[in-house]
């Protein structure tokens, strides 16, 4: 019995299976062979020193010529049943050298069989690497793509806190604003009041200048009276003076609040402008964002498509089916009713596709055609041909629409942008179709 060990080196120069070192050379078919002629061989010899001997000593022993003619007889026995053994050895040498040559034609081809899913293996762990190394940079770009992602994010919340605080300042100055008008408006009441006084005196002082027009014949006596009048006449003068002046400064007050509530104005319409800038560079962010998610989930399905290819390389189906997972899928050539698709599938020992997972999805949409799969609506209900639960589902936005018919079948359209969202129902007309079975190995 021979032990082998394997080599993962496929050198032409270097033979991938050798033989132990402690193999003994009489256990090879060509050493027992051997070993049998030497037998043989001594066995002849042997044979001829006897009947040497024999016709030797015949004329010395003629009373023991009985005993020789018995060994004699003996030997020739011997002699003839040696050809015999020699035959048998001689066939069970050929014997086992067609079997060492069997095993040497065996062994020849198991090692061209190794040889060649050594070659296969080395593709296989190439393509892998090739994947990988596509799966890395995909991953490094969504790193990079995240990281850019929050560094926006971070912006935003920036310049969300300024708006934030621009808009508190914009309160204070309004509510400073709404204080000083409050302030003008007290302080014009209080000037409506000093000129409604003011009013007053002058009518008292037009009733005394009348009295003192009509009384002037009386001026003597009254000139006490008249000087006594005169110093009130001086006070209430005084007092228009101070009147006057508080009402000049009132006006200058009023001039200032103007002018504090024009440039309050222009400060307002300046945040204005700031905020609609603001405005503006966070619709622009928010841009930014949705393409920057729309292109992660590009990049997603990429990957999905990818790993869906690094399953390709697991043990094949029949010819023209596809593996996935533990199943195989036929996509048609042609095109036929949904109910037409069916009966093909089961004439090849298959039905519509059932699609159970998110990756199996993805899978079937990487046909890129407009497919049948196994889900149709019947007396209203939605439902797989195999009774199954009808989810998850898939379906395009705004679908299903086509509810008023009484049999509906589901096509994965290749119009829809998002793969997880190409569910589109409608009746069972001409279209291709999948077929799905379990894979046997």
């Amino acid at each position: 019995m021979q032990t082998m060990d394997i080599d993962d080196d496929t050198s032409p120069n270097k033979p991938s299976v050798t033989f132990s070192d402690n193999f003994q050379w009489w256990k090879r078919p060509s050493g027992v062979a051997a070993v049998c002629l030497g037998l043989l061989c001594v066995l002849l010899l042997a044979g001829i020193i006897g009947l040497s001997v024999y016709y030797g000593v015949i004329d010395h022993h003629c009373s023991t010529e009985r005993d020789q003619q018995t060994s004699y007889s003996l030997l020739t026995k011997e002699g003839d049943q040696q050809p015999t053994s020699y035959n048998n050895l001689t066939k069970e040498g050929d014997q086992l050298q067609s079997s060492y040559n069997t095993l040497t034609k065996e062994r020849d081809q198991l090692q061209n069989s190794y040889n060649t899913l050594t070659k296969e293996r080395d593709q296989l762990q190439n393509s892998y690497n090739t994947l990988t190394k596509e799966r890395d940079q995909l991953h490094n770009s969504l790193t990079t793509r995240t990281k850019d992602r929050d560094q926006q994010q971070n912006s935003l919340k920036v310049m969300t806190a300024e708006r934030d605080q621009l808009q508190n300042s914009l309160n204070i100055r309004t509510t400073e604003k709404n204080l000083l008008q409050n302030s003008l408006t007290t302080k014009t009441k209080e000037k409506e009041q000093l000129q409604n006084i003011l009013t007053t005196i002058t009518r008292e002082r037009d009733q005394l200048q009348n009295n003192l027009n009509t009384r002037t014949t009386e001026r003597d006596q009254l000139q006490n009276s008249l000087n006594t009048r005169t110093t009130e006449k001086k006070q209430l003068q005084n007092s228009l003076t101070t009147k006057t002046k508080a009402k000049d400064q009132l006006q200058n007050t009023l001039t200032t609040i103007a002018r504090e509530r024009d440039q309050l104005q222009n400060n307002l319409n300046t945040r204005t402008t700031e905020r609609d800038q603001l405005q503006n560079s966070l619709n622009t962010r928010t841009t930014e964002r949705d393409q920057l998610q729309n292109s992660l989930n590009t990049t997603a399905s990429e990957r999905d498509q990818l790993q869906n290819r690094l399953r390709f390389y697991q043990k094949p189906c029949l010819d023209g089916w596809w593996r996935f997972g533990t199943s195989c899928y036929y996509v048609s050539s042609t095109m036929d009713t949904g109910g037409g698709g069916q009966k093909a599938c089961r004439a090849m020992g298959a039905d519509d596709v059932i699609i159970n997972s998110r990756e199996e999805q993805i899978f079937i949409n990487g046909f890129k055609k407009n497919v049948w799969i196994g889900a149709l609506k019947k007396d209203g209900i939605w439902k797989w041909i195999d009774n199954t639960p009808f989810k998850p589902t898939y379906w395009m936005e705004g679908e299903p629409n086509n509810l008023n018919d009484k049999v509906t079948c589901v096509e994965i359209s290749q119009t829809a942008s998002d793969p997880l969202k190409s569910w589109k129902a409608g009746p069972c007309t001409s279209s291709y179709w999948v077929c799905e079975k379990p894979f046997t190995p």
